[in-house]
């Protein structure tokens, strides 16, 4: 009898906690299981929520009880972290110094390996364009300190040693890097300005989706102010105090509004001529301190020609 039930279905894998396995921590487990991956990469998942215990998000420290079922979302994900393959992919670099950049990524690229994309994300980019940034970090990451879907565009930082990683994502965690986006909504919005304060968990009828639920869910907080009305759309300009899964895209179908263009929270409604092809969102911001200087950096990206050339025919919107 095979002591671990192990299933592939859609993307995923499934183990089933037998009795010999029960009282390892998840994170230590899944070492045992998925041995191309270091501990902090098979944690980082799991910060990710591409682990699910029983269907439910889980933390790296959870004991495992017999009979448990542990989901690994994206059966690509485990690919290989240690020998990411550098791709040369052009990168539109808005700040660098010796010890971080930021990146205004295109719509389209993935931003760290998933099922599909093994060699043509972001990271792999990185790698070809500074293998220093690889070397330093072994996980799916490298570098990287925040994330954006793969069909928003926009600002991501980067840094080029574990130090600048580290106090930049405890400035994240603090919620002291300014993160601001352009979304186009369907409708009116009423309120000048406004905050969307929601819970947001997995949405238990499909789990590969967000919700906004108070079932295993965690705090979540979008603040808006409108830059444009239109007949039928409204520019949003967003703030993000937390950095949900598909906050923004959540919190916005959550309140009547859903981001045009959005394949799966948005209501499928695309008037003639404002299809961009991609949700219709735009990381345009960031200002955070430098770790290592104290200075204040404030950086943009303008909407790419895309998304601005639907604003520019003001008549279909």
């Amino acid at each position: 009898m095979r002591k671990i039930s192990i299933e592939s279905a859609q993307g995923m894998l499934k183990w089933s906690i037998q009795i010999d396995e029960a009282g390892m921590r998840l994170d230590r487990y899944l070492t045992t299981q998925l041995l191309d991956l270091s501990r902090t990469a098979i944690q980082k998942l799991i910060e990710d929520e591409e682990v699910l215990v029983n269907g439910h998000i889980s933390k790296s420290g959870y004991v495992l009880k017999l009979g448990d079922e542990v989901q690994l979302n994206s059966l690509d994900m485990h690919a290989n972290a240690t020998s990411i393959i550098p791709r040369s992919y052009p990168l539109d670099i808005i700040y660098e110094d010796e010890y971080l950049l930021v990146v205004n990524k295109a719509a389209g690229m993935v931003v760290h390996p998933a099922p599909g994309h093994h060699d043509d994300t972001l990271v792999n980019a990185l790698a070809a364009y500074n293998p220093d940034i690889v070397k330093e970090d072994s996980g799916l990451r490298p570098g990287i300190i925040h994330r954006l879907d793969k069909d928003t565009s926009g600002l991501i930082i980067v840094a080029k040693n574990a130090i600048v990683h580290s106090a930049l994502a405890a400035q994240l965690k603090r919620h002291e890097i300014i993160k601001r986006y352009l979304a186009l909504v369907e409708g009116v919005v009423a309120l000048d300005q406004g905050s969307i304060d929601a819970p947001i968990g997995r949405n238990p009828r499909h789990r590969q989706q967000m919700a906004v639920t108070v079932v295993k869910s965690r705090a979540a907080r979008t603040h808006f102010r409108v830059q444009q009305r239109f007949t039928r759309h409204t520019l949003l300009l967003l703030e993000l105090e937390t950095g949900r899964t598909h906050q923004i895209r959540v919190h916005l179908r959550a309140i009547g509004h859903p981001v045009v263009g959005d394949p799966v929270y948005g209501s499928g409604n695309i008037s003639r001529g404002i299809s961009p092809g991609r949700q219709f969102l735009h990381a345009f911001q960031l200002i955070f301190t430098h770790p290592t200087t104290g200075d204040i950096l404030h950086l943009e990206a303008p909407l790419p020609e895309d998304l601005q050339t639907i604003l520019d025919q003001k008549s279909f919107l």
